[in-house]
């Protein structure tokens, strides 16, 4: 689009030379514009040239107006097309933080499984171990009642 623009404003430049060269010279009927000599009545031929030139200062100001107007387009898009690249880094930016966000999320869903299989661990390892704190207990109780039977009959 660049190289068009750059091509399409050489020719406008090379028009509008020619035409500043037509302006100079009044003997070139490419513009229309003819030599007052080549009229029958030399009032006429003057007024055509006249008539001739504001035609080519109109049109000359219609070229540089494009010309402008062809420019500014120009850096237009050349703004816009640093505004998608910077919206480009944006986005990639952005991806990356949902990647971590991702990652992050994967991470805890593990970790909540493994702490929830901690807990069910922990908690039949204490369902299993009071029963066996019971009958220790119990067994130290026996036993030691037991001690206290055997002395008392003993004494008597």
């Amino acid at each position: 689009l660049q190289e068009l623009s750059v091509e399409f404003r050489q020719k406008q430049r090379k028009y509008l030379a020619d035409v500043q060269a037509q302006k100079g010279i009044v003997d070139d009927s490419r513009f229309g514009i003819l030599k007052e000599e080549d009229h029958a009545d030399g009032g006429f031929g003057f007024t055509s040239q006249q008539q001739s030139l504001s035609v080519v200062d109109d049109l000359t100001q219609a070229v540089q107006s494009r010309d402008t107007e062809i420019a500014q387009i120009a850096s237009s898009i050349e703004e816009l097309g640093a505004i998608f690249k910077e919206l480009a880094v944006l986005v990639i930016d952005q991806g990356t933080i949902l990647d971590r966000i991702d990652y992050n999320m994967e991470a805890v869903v593990e970790h909540t499984k493994e702490g929830i299989q901690q807990l069910e661990s922990a908690e039949t390892h204490q369902k299993n171990s009071r029963p066996m704190k019971c009958i220790m207990c119990l067994l130290c109780t026996i036993a030691v009642l037991l001690l206290i039977l055997i002395l008392k009959h003993r004494h008597r």
